[in-house]
């Protein structure tokens, strides 16, 4: 009787270092968890911040004009295109409170294709009449464009 008991610790103790030696090993080598440079997960977060900022409230072009705010904000771009500095914008637009709704449009979706084009409509009236060359901020207020920006340093500074 005493030698099973004294088995079964023994067992016992021996199947929770494997676990944990299982734990250490994979935390370690393979997800980096344990030993895991600072820099690089503040990098790592700071990256995953903006790519979930850059597609919080995406929307497609034929929806532009239906939105429900009074007044609001669409930037319209190219994940190919887009700079790095547009993107920290959008994204410190995004995490401040500020009073326009940003709206994003993806022209690289198939669904958004149709407003892609070599030069822009500055005036459209409704989202079949959207043109856009390269990235584009548009103010919308009551159904009506009332600022369109098409330079990426206006951009950022229209984001300020």
């Amino acid at each position: 009787m005493r030698s099973e008991i004294k088995n079964g610790v023994i067992i016992s103790v021996v199947v929770v270092i494997i676990i944990l030696l299982v734990y250490f090993i994979t935390a370690v080598f393979f997800t980096g968890e344990i030993g895991n440079n600072k820099k690089d997960k503040k990098t790592s977060e700071t990256t995953q911040s903006q790519k979930a900022s850059l597609y919080d409230d995406m929307t497609i072009a034929g929806r532009i004009f239906n939105q429900k705010e009074e007044k609001y904000l669409v930037i319209m771009f190219s994940q190919e295109n887009i700079s790095e500095d547009v993107k920290n914008a959008i994204s410190k637009y995004d995490s401040s409170s500020k009073d326009l709704k940003l709206y994003k449009v993806n022209l690289d979706e198939a669904i958004n294709k149709y407003a892609v084009a070599k030069s822009d409509n500055y005036n459209p009236t409704n989202s079949k009449e959207l043109k856009v060359s390269k990235n584009a901020l548009l103010t919308i207020s009551s159904g009506v464009v009332t600022s369109y920006v098409n330079n990426d340093e206006d951009i950022i500074n229209a984001l300020k």
